[in-house]
């Protein structure tokens, strides 16, 4: 009854928020309306195995243990307000319906310049909380995927704790626009506050989910091992990280992109007031998505990198890497779409001689989605995962080898000021 009462009042102010905007549909033109959106996402679970780890166990997948049953997907409320011709604030914020530290909160929030294209190229920067462009199967609105509803295990990493939360410039080059058949763009990112990134993944390895931390959120449960309830969002030595891209562009049907990211931490830094330590995580990311004639589309990403801790001198690493092939094939409104994940984090040697974090799995999803109109949209997904975990095995919630389904039917409506 508690979290449903946060429910309610998260859409209590998100419908004063509406109100306001509709007051605002009657400014001037130097002051347009904003534009926002709501969406209400209720599912019916049925999943086997161990809780999430936002329930302190090692689940793979979002839910577990005695979820199955009626589930509250999402509740999102977004809104873009432009400042003059080439500025806009965006804002998003969701609640996921479960025990996180905050009931709801944001996920993004960035002020936006991007300014009238010149000479056949064009500028954007972004300062605020944001995602770096990694993703190739997360690009609807509220980061969301258009083929699945659980994302893929690299996408469920970035959503769970990754975050450019500082200052990103892109620089594009229409080719397109002056007789070419690409566009190329170049990006760069300069950040703090993501110094926990890599603890989770190296105590508790990949899951395959669609929630996201919302700034300043938690991943794990507090005193729990092995997550002890991190905040990835968090600055601890006072360096800054950053990354760097590329993406090509040919004819809106083929993209190809790269990033390396690294967050810069020390490793050996502790704050000793929130018992915390700095993670160093750096990776590779790249990526391949085409789009063919009669509604097909194929996405192939790759991640490979590291994450290390030295608190006291003790030197720990933990190499991860994961793969997916996402195939789609759009109906009309109708849409059916499988993937395949394979990911693995190769365990830190402790003091025992044991691999500490050590995991690896693959995972097949197979989805479909309805989508009559903009404002509704009925999913649903079939989501297996086999998996190997020492911790598992090691804090006695079962055998090492492990698999779990995930059943959803999604029903999710959306209004909005651009929704019909």
């Amino acid at each position: 009854m508690g979290q449903l009462l946060k429910i309610l009042l998260f859409l209590g102010l998100a419908g004063l928020a509406t109100a306001r905007a509709a007051a605002w549909a009657d400014a001037p033109d130097w002051a347009p309306a904003p534009e926002w959106e709501i969406d209400l996402d209720g599912r019916l679970v049925s999943v086997n195995g161990l809780q999430p780890f936002i329930g302190g166990e090692l689940g793979s997948v979002r839910y577990g243990g005695d979820e199955s049953g009626a589930r509250i997907g999402r509740v999102r409320f977004a809104v873009a307000q432009s400042i003059g011709q080439i500025w806009s604030v965006h804002l998003d914020a969701s609640s996921w319906g479960d025990h996180d530290k905050l009931p709801a909160g944001l996920t993004e929030a960035y002020l936006q310049l991007r300014p009238y294209p010149f000479d056949g190229f064009r500028f954007r920067v972004k300062a605020g909380a944001f995602y770096a462009p990694i993703s190739l199967e997360n690009r609807t609105s509220g980061w969301e995927s258009p083929y699945t509803l659980s994302y893929s295990a690299i996408d469920s990493w970035l959503g769970e704790e990754v975050r450019t939360i500082g200052t990103e410039a892109q620089l594009d080059w229409l080719g397109t626009r002056t007789g070419h058949s690409f566009d190329a763009g170049l990006t760069a990112g300069v950040f703090g506050w993501n110094e926990d990134a890599g603890a989770a993944l190296a105590r508790g390895g990949f899951t395959l989910t669609d929630r996201q931390t919302v700034l300043w959120g938690r991943v794990g449960k507090p005193g729990v091992p092995p997550l002890f309830a991190s905040e990835p969002f968090h600055q601890i030595d006072g360096n800054a990280g950053a990354y760097g891209g590329l993406e090509v562009r040919y004819l809106d049907r083929v993209v190809a992109r790269f990033l390396r990211y690294d967050n810069n931490a020390d490793p050996t830094a502790v704050d000793s007031v929130a018992h915390t330590i700095a993670w160093n995580t750096a990776f590779d990311a790249a990526g391949l998505r085409v789009e063919g004639q009669g509604g097909w589309t194929a996405i192939f990403q790759w991640l490979d990198g590291e994450t290390s801790v030295s608190p006291r001198g003790v030197d720990k690493r933990w190499p991860f890497r994961a793969s997916y092939l996402l195939l789609s094939k759009r109906f009309g409104s109708h849409t059916l779409s499988a993937r395949y994940d394979r990911f693995e984090v190769e365990g830190a040697e402790s003091a025992e001689g044991d691999d500490d974090g050590w995991q690896k799995g693959h995972a097949i999803t197979l989805a479909y989605l309805f989508q009559p109109s903009a404002r509704w949209r009925y999913s649903l997904e079939w989501l297996r995962v086999v998996s190997t975990s020492y911790n598992r095995a090691d804090l006695g919630e079962g055998p090492p080898v492990a698999s779990q389904t995930q059943v959803q039917l999604s029903v999710r409506c959306a209004l909005g000021s651009q929704i019909r």
